[in-house]
């Protein structure tokens, strides 16, 4: 926790050398630049909450700004249309892959508690980054992201290609994958071997590829494991050359950039973005930023997307985000079984 109200800004060619948690929003991309929060108080176990209250009363006492509600809501049908343009766009050639996104407004209900809110997701997705933060001006974020950006783990850095959604079968069933998830998904694991092999990075591992399971939800998940002397004196290139990796944006990328920038009305913020702790407490994992949402004063916004190519059909797009914005409404809704 950090508190102090300014917030350091960093360049993401000096990542190396930074300590603390980054928040980079999606629009990163363009700047190059990411938020970091340098903590005055750091809790790892039970056994610092007494003395986390005590910081806690110690802070001023202001009212937090609660930021606006997003007005740019696409319905269904406005939806199908951005997508069939989108799709339109990929079949006549001009890219291969683009992410198109949206925003869920719901109402809060009267047990919502971000603590409890917190607890609930953490509780629900285990595997998952779960996380909660609060940025003076850009409002209360809460989410359950299962992709890494980049983690250093010993002698190694890992990143992971994770594309391709369907729900989790009932039951024991294996998860069948047609031809437009695997397709989508090689195309973030070719991107990040191309990013890599740009960098002069040739001598890393590469998993098969599997799938993985995040709450409700299946996907298809390639791991690179690459030597930290590979990388040594790269890592704010290799940060700025993943994001934002084609599972959020598209591939080409920067075509992907400007279809998704001319054709969706909302800002994205953080989504799809990334976050983590980096050189902080010997951890340093960077998370793309999914299945995320803005907390308002009696409302949340919700962001959820899809990647869409040649094979994609509108409707099922609609569908797959209906789905994806289950991670934070299910959690949501639970509260109501645990209120007093």
């Amino acid at each position: 926790m950090q508190s102090t109200k300014d917030v350091a800004i960093f360049d993401f060619n000096d990542i190396a050398i930074q300590e603390g948690f980054v928040l980079a929003p999606y629009e990163s991309y363009r700047d190059g630049k990411a938020f970091l929060l340098k903590p005055s108080f750091f809790v790892q176990d039970e056994f610092g909450q007494d003395q986390l209250s005590g910081f806690l009363e110690n802070l001023p006492d202001e009212s937090p700004v609660i930021p606006e509600l997003e007005i740019n809501i696409a319905n269904k049908d406005f939806y199908l249309s951005q997508a069939q343009r989108m799709i339109d766009n990929v079949k006549e050639g001009q890219l291969n892959k683009v992410v198109l996104s949206r925003i869920l407004i719901k109402n809060l209900t009267d047990e919502y508690n971000i603590d409890l809110l917190f607890e609930q997701m953490s509780h629900q997705y285990p595997k998952a980054f779960v996380y909660v933060f609060h940025l003076p001006g850009k409002g209360v974020w809460i989410g359950a992201t299962p992709e890494t950006l980049l983690q250093k783990q010993g002698d190694y850095f890992e990143t992971m290609a994770l594309a391709g959604t369907q729900k989790k079968p009932e039951g024991n069933e294996d998860v069948l994958w047609g031809e437009k998830e695997i397709q989508e998904q090689q195309y973030v694991s070719d991107f990040i071997d191309n990013q890599l092999n740009k960098l002069g990075v040739f001598a890393f591992e590469k998993s098969d590829a599997e799938t993985v399971f995040a709450g409700s939800l299946a996907h298809i998940c390639t791991r690179f494991k690459i030597p930290f002397s590979e990388i040594s004196g790269k890592t704010g290139e290799l940060v700025r050359s993943l994001h934002p990796t084609p599972a959020v944006c598209g591939i080409p990328k920067e075509k992907a950039w400007q279809l998704i920038a001319e054709i969706e009305k909302h800002k994205r913020r953080f989504y799809t973005g990334f976050l983590g702790p980096w050189n902080l407490n010997e951890q340093s994992h960077l998370f793309v930023n999914l299945r995320c949402a803005r907390i308002l004063e009696m409302s949340v916004e919700i962001y959820v997307g899809g990647g869409l190519t040649a094979d994609s059909v509108p409707e099922k797009e609609w569908q797959e985000t209906q789905d994806k914005s289950q991670t934070i409404l299910s959690a949501i809704e639970n509260l109501r079984k645990f209120a007093p």
